[in-house]
């Protein structure tokens, strides 16, 4: 059946990308010793156990980034906290140019860790996960705040502007770690991608012109949107359809690669540093690739050179537009027109993954507590996004491993992170976030990660840490 217009298509895949999967963002997760899991974000640690295994339920992980986007900031509330109004204008004045949302996700399969020997283990792992960023500038906000009157002149347009990158993928990964010597050890990891679904922008903006002496109104717009979907999605004549259900071969399309270096250094007992980088690949969008373009279309009176022009109506026209229901739907048939978007079956292209890089340094006070402090940033479509972290970890009770976590990044300054881990025999149930915070505030809050699971390891006693 045919479908509706694309603004649908685009909100439901970033709404779906945007809460489906985790990238590797800052968690306790990657300071706790004896998880596992630490080794996504540095895979030359050395794990004290001789295996380890999860199924379905050993990581699932949700990570939000939002640097300006906040309810209290939409809202005026009356004296029982309950919100009555929307305020338009304080909302857009909380914001920042340029306005950040990422939401990653993962949820890791299936997991086998396995020691070869005291110097060196092997790590398999399969898992599914979304890589999504989108950056918006203030300027939609702002118009519909203040209006049209407050971008006035050549020079003072309404400017929005959208950029997206949400892609959908599996991973199948190997490592391998080993220790070089008492101080040096080093950790690869190769992963094996396959792309199931990909929406990036390559352009997503409008230009809203308003005419100084006649306020005449002047719209300029260029939307380029490539996309690769299930090929129960097909391009007719310009329009998006749909049959059929999705085939079970489409999970191995899309192939990509991907890999994780890391290198600890241990200069004595108390002292150690670590460096990595992740996720640095890319993934090959070869099948069933649409692209979407939108402009002013040449369809009337309206059209000015390239440009949507709107310069008033009489008042014969304004009467029938709201007295006149017949004349009312065909003049908005005839405007959306001018704003037709067409697609088209495109070529193969890549998209990079969003690399991650980390360094970090120990303080060991005791073989069981440990401080630690690391810088990491990881590169996006929409810029570069920093972050530090200052961690304790520690281990009690013989079964017990705590984490606290204090992050800062652009905008987001109050995260305070806990982990605890309680290992039950040889079950290992854990549960995190990176914001306690924000798990009371959640529409509230810049910065929120969490991660829980459940996995099965075999202690090896002479190597407990």
């Amino acid at each position: 059946m045919k479908m509706k217009r694309i603004s649908c298509i685009l909100l439901c895949v970033a709404i779906l990308g945007l809460v489906s999967a985790r990238a590797q963002e800052v968690s306790p997760v990657d300071f706790m010793r004896y998880n596992p899991y630490q080794t996504k974000a540095n895979p030359a640690t050395d794990l004290p156990y001789e295996s380890v295994m999860s199924l379905v339920i050993g990581n699932i992980g949700l990570d939000i980034q939002n640097t300006t986007l906040r309810y209290d900031n939409l809202f005026e509330f009356d004296a029982q906290g309950r919100p009555s109004t929307i305020n338009l204008r304080q909302f857009a004045s909380s914001l920042i140019e340029d306005n950040f949302l990422g939401i990653n996700a993962n949820v890791d399969l299936f997991t086998l860790y396995r020691r070869l020997n005291m110097k060196s283990y092997i790590t398999i792992n399969y898992g599914v996960k979304v890589q999504s960023d989108a950056m918006l500038n203030d300027g939609l906000f702002k118009l519909l705040a203040y209006g049209n009157s407050a971008f006035v002149g050549e020079n003072n347009p309404a400017v929005v502007s959208m950029d997206l990158d949400a892609k959908l993928y599996q991973e199948f990964a190997v490592g391998y770690q080993r220790n070089i010597n008492d101080k040096l050890s080093l950790g690869f990891r190769g992963k094996v991608l396959f792309g199931l679904g990909d929406i990036e922008t390559d352009a997503f903006n409008a230009k809203l012109f308003t005419d100084p002496d006649s306020y005449a109104l002047r719209l300029e717009e260029r939307i380029a949107v490539k996309t690769s979907m299930p090929k129960a999605v097909y391009v007719q004549d310009g329009h998006l359809m749909t049959n059929g259900p999705f085939k079970a071969y489409e999970l191995f399309r899309n192939p990509g690669f991907a890999v994780d270096l890391a290198a600890e250094y241990r200069f004595n007992d108390k002292f150690s540093a670590v460096a990595a980088v992740s996720d640095l690949g890319f993934i090959h969008w070869g099948m069933n690739n649409i692209g979407m373009k939108g402009q002013i279309n040449d369809v009337g009176q309206f059209y000015d050179n390239g440009s949507f022009l709107f310069e008033g109506m009489d008042i014969d026209q304004l009467q029938r537009v709201f007295s006149d229901e017949w004349y009312r739907e065909q003049f908005l048939d005839t405007l959306q027109q001018y704003f037709q978007l067409d697609f088209d079956h495109i070529g193969a292209y890549n998209t990079m993954l969003n690399a991650n890089v980390m360094l970090r340094g120990n303080y060991d006070i005791t073989p069981c507590n440990r401080f630690s402090a690391q810088v990491q940033g990881r590169f996006l479509n929409s810029g570069f996004r920093p972050a530090l972290t200052l961690a304790y970890c520690g281990s009690f009770f013989n079964n017990l491993n705590v984490c606290a976590t204090y992050t800062m990044m652009p905008h987001s300054y109050d995260n305070i992170g806990f982990g605890l881990s309680w290992m039950i025999a040889t079950c290992n149930i854990y549960l995190t976030t990176n914001n306690v915070i924000g798990c009371f505030k959640p529409l509230n809050t810049s910065a929120f990660n969490a991660q829980v699971g459940i996995v099965f390891n075999l202690w090896v006693p002479d190597r407990r840490l």
